[in-house]
């Protein structure tokens, strides 16, 4: 599963370098890791890059270090969604072990893919480069942040939004059983990326 990571990874990376703008940044600072969360749907919408979708709200443990971040959705990363430490943007990294949901204790991520489906529970969200509100109190000395992101919405490609359907494979590290969890499509071919 780290080879499938990391080739999706190595995807969303060439189709940076061959366009014509820079996508991708690494930041260094504060921000919300979401890859091991699950969401909750609910029943508002958000705009993605002028589409709208489900809103999905994601709790996630807030990390500081280095960080990947989409240009094309957050043109500067340094400055937090309202502008206050009371904010902070869901970014990704690459983590061998994070703070996870429901004790928030620091356990190994799993790598895994799923199939999209219909039922409840079963699709899944998008929080790559998504608002979160940092919340008051910490659990087990971990940050949280409450994250808000696209349901069935894929991090990939990087400049336009793009629906996810049931029977497309996703890959996330949220535990078996987390509802929404939070991941992106594995794009088939390059070819897909210029769709």
């Amino acid at each position: 599963m780290k080879k499938l990571l990391l080739i999706t990874l190595l995807l969303i990376v060439t189709s940076s370098v061959f366009s014509q703008e820079k996508a991708l940044q690494i930041y260094k600072g504060k921000f919300a890791f979401c890859g091991a969360s699950g969401a909750q749907r609910t029943t508002d919408t958000i705009t993605v890059q002028g589409k709208k979708f489900i809103k999905g709200i994601s709790v996630c443990p807030v990390m500081e270090g280095p960080s990947i971040a989409n240009l094309m959705l957050v043109s500067n990363p340094s400055i937090t969604p309202d502008g206050t430490d009371k904010t902070v943007w869901s970014f990704f990294w690459y983590y061998d072990s994070v703070p996870q949901a429901p004790t928030w204790k620091s356990l190994p991520t799993v790598n895994r893919s799923f199939i999209v489906t219909r039922e409840p529970g079963g699709g899944m969200s998008n929080m790559f480069c998504m608002p979160c509100k940092v919340l008051p109190n910490k659990v087990n000395g971990v940050t949280l942040a409450e994250c808000y992101g696209p349901i069935n919405e894929a991090a990939v490609p990087l400049r336009r939004a793009m629906r996810v359907y049931p029977g497309e494979k996703s890959i996330t590290q949220a535990p078996l059983g987390a509802s929404y969890p939070v991941g992106t499509i594995i794009p088939l071919s390059s070819i897909e990326l210029k769709k």
